[in-house]
Order: structure tokens, then C-alpha cells, then sequence
């Protein structure tokens, strides 16, 4: 009686879990089957959906939105960038040689074309001051950011959602100059990217602003050079990504240090 009981429970648990055959397709057991099969979602026509669930039903029916938008939205995207020229190299962006250059920079407040290496280039110029470098190279007018992306994206709303994406997954990026607390990063809480020990613990937020204490300003800028130094040593292109970001703290760090806000 009590191992008929037992196996009962279990049975009751297992009823309790998705299928994951009909989840995917179709359960040879069908009605005997010995999992919980799914409500079909609409989106997809999958057995996903738990009876039971309200929370998970509408975590996949808004995660199944989402793929469903972006596979529409797809070849729109493909068709508005195919042929669009970088206004400093000339190069149609998607027949650049190699597959990794077919990217563009995306400037947050202009609607010019420039390819990300060619823009990555032009932010790192040692020649011109920092009002010029952040500015188009076209218009001139001036762009806080430049996002990576595989597609061409102009409109404001878009772009913000761009960057929005772009910061999240830095974010979840472990910081190479924190490195889970062996290292120390010259930017500190504006680092865009993870402060993490091994555990999982985040860094505490330093309680000291900056510039508040001139021999504090004077580690940072150290930190900042020795940051520069080892940029001019390596090869700047290798990851163009980090690279437009590493400048853009920076930037940042260099505000800060001359009591610069915002």
C-alpha cells in the first residue's frame, strides 16, 4: 500500500512537468502519457503553454511575440541596408571584403551611413579634439553614442532601443579590467560592463565621487593612461565593439576627472 501510494505521488509530480515530446511536436503516448501535455499557443502551434501556469503561459506568449516581430521585421531590415554606403569609406557596407566589417556604427543623433570600423577610426583620432571625433563626420553633428549593428536602424525610437539593448548586454559582460576582483577598473560605477566577484556578488558602488579628492582623481587618471597605453600596443581593431565602447568611457572618465557632469 505504501509503495502504491508512493507511486501515485510521483505520477501526480510528473503530471505536474510539460511534456517535452509534445512540446516539440507530437507524444507517441498521447493520452497515456505519463507528462502534462501543453495548450497549443497560437503563435507557434506548440503543446508550450502549462494549463496550470498564468506566469509561464505569458512569459512564452510574450517571448513568442517577440521572435514572431523580429522574423517580419527580418527582411525589412535586410532590404533598407543592403545597399547603403559608408559616407567615409565609400564601401557598400554588406559587400565589404570581409564578413566582419559588414556592420555599421550607428550614431545616435544623425541619420549618416558609416560603416563601424571606419567610425571606430574616426572617434580614436588623436588629431582632432574630442568635439570633432564625436561628431559626424558628415554633419558634424554631435553623437554621445555609436551602437553595433548588423542592420541599418534611423528611426530615434529604434535607435534608443538599440542602445537600450546594446547596454543591457554589456551588462551581463564581465569587465576585463575588473576581472571578478583580481583587477581594478578605471571607471568605476559608470563601467558599462559586469562587476562580479567569482561567487556572483556584484561590487559594491564606491561611496567616493570622483574629483572629490584630488589624489583620487590623480589614481584615475593614471588608470585612464595606462588604459590608453595599452590600446596603442594592441591591435585596435581586433574587437571593434569593446574598442567604440572602451572609448566612449573614456570620454567619460575625462568629464568626470574635470569636473565636467553629464
Amino acid at each position: 500500500a505504501k509503495e502504491d501510494r508512493e507511486k501515485e505521488q510521483s505520477t501526480a509530480e510528473t503530471k505536474k512537468h510539460l511534456c517535452p515530446s509534445a512540446a516539440v511536436g507530437e507524444c507517441r503516448y498521447g493520452e497515456n502519457c505519463v507528462y502534462l501535455h501543453g495548450d497549443a499557443c497560437d503563435m507557434c502551434g506548440l503543446q508550450v503553454l502549462h494549463p496550470m501556469d498564468a506566469a509561464q503561459r505569458s512569459q512564452h506568449i510574450k517571448s513568442c511575440i517577440e521572435v514572431h516581430e523580429k522574423d517580419r521585421e527580418l527582411p525589412f531590415a535586410v532590404q533598407r541596408s543592403k545597399d547603403l554606403v559608408c559616407g567615409v569609406c565609400m564601401e557598400v557596407v554588406y559587400e565589404k571584403a570581409s564578413p566582419s566589417e559588414r556592420r555599421f556604427g550607428i550614431l545616435s543623433n544623425c541619420s549618416h551611413t558609416c560603416c563601424l570600423k571606419c567610425i571606430c577610426k574616426w572617434r580614436s583620432a588623436k588629431q582632432f579634439e574630442s568635439k570633432i571625433i564625436k561628431s559626424c563626420p558628415e554633419c558634424r553633428i554631435t553623437s554621445n553614442f555609436v551602437i553595433p549593428s548588423e542592420y541599418w536602424v534611423e528611426e530615434k525610437e529604434e535607435k534608443q532601443k538599440l542602445i537600450q539593448k546594446y547596454k543591457e548586454a554589456m551588462s551581463n559582460t564581465a569587465c576585463r579590467y575588473f576581472d571578478e576582483g583580481r583587477g581594478s577598473c578605471p571607471f568605476g560605477g559608470n563601467c558599462f560592463y559586469k562587476h562580479a566577484y567569482p561567487d556572483g556578488r556584484r561590487e559594491e558602488p564606491q561611496r567616493q565621487k570622483v574629483g572629490t579628492s584630488s589624489r583620487y582623481r590623480a589614481q584615475l587618471r593614471n588608470h585612464f593612461w595606462e588604459l590608453i597605453e595599452e590600446r596603442e600596443n594592441s591591435n585596435t581593431f581586433d574587437h571593434d565593439e569593446e574598442e567604440i565602447v572602451t572609448f566612449e568611457l573614456g570620454e567619460m572618465l575625462l568629464m568626470l576627472l574635470n569636473g565636467v557632469s553629464g
